[in-house]
Order: C-alpha cells, then structure tokens, then sequence
C-alpha cells in the first residue's frame, strides 16, 4: 500500500475540506404549479409526483401541468 505519513494526511484533509462554491453549483429555482383535485385518490397523487420527478431527474423542460 505504501507508506500514509502525517504530510499525506494533511494533504488529502485539506482536498476534501475544501468546497467549491462556483455559481453554477448552486441549486436551481424551480417555478411552476400544483393542483390538487379532491376527487383524486392517493394512488393517483403518488403517480403525479413520481411522474414530475422523473421529468425533473431527466432534465426534461416542457410544462408538466
């Protein structure tokens, strides 16, 4: 494995000590609507969201609603 000294210790504390704070970091803002229907079971809530998280998660920049 090869030798670990104090030098090396403190090198890779200080790599994963540092963050990277880049504006194009940070967390988008996400605008849009969301409309509840009482007619509407659980079930099909679920569906929504799941469906809205997957358009989200695939990048995807259509309007949902």
């Amino acid at each position: 494995m090869g030798t670990f000294d104090h030098q090396e210790y403190e090198r890779r504390e200080r790599m994963i000590s540092s963050i990277d704070t880049r504006p194009n970091d940070r967390r988008p803002n996400y605008e849009g609507r969301i409309e509840y229907v009482n007619e509407s079971s659980v079930d099909a809530l679920l569906a929504r969201l799941k469906e809205l998280k997957a358009l989200r998660e695939s990048g995807e920049t259509r309007n949902p609603i």
